[in-house]
């Protein structure tokens, strides 16, 4: 069995944002998916890692639009 290593997504974070970089939630929240991520795990590690870099109103925006994302992503494919 193979084990798969990581680094912590608000590492990542400080990276982007000091390259001026973003990510793309939507990209994201689509590859934990195809990782069988629960939504519910996916919104809880999302809103830490953005909390604790951008803060509690970019955190809150960024989970209302992925919350949106979410719910429009699951109608469209369970069609």
């Amino acid at each position: 069995m193979s084990s798969i290593l990581g680094i912590p997504l608000e590492y990542l974070l400080v990276i982007l944002q000091k390259n001026n970089m973003m990510v793309s939630w939507t990209h994201f929240y689509e590859a934990s998916l195809k990782h069988k991520w629960k939504y519910k795990t996916t919104r809880e590690r999302v809103s830490t890692a953005v909390g604790d870099i951008y803060g509690p109103q970019y955190r809150d925006e960024v989970i209302k639009r992925l919350d949106w994302y979410s719910d429009r992503y699951q109608k469209l494919n369970s069609l």
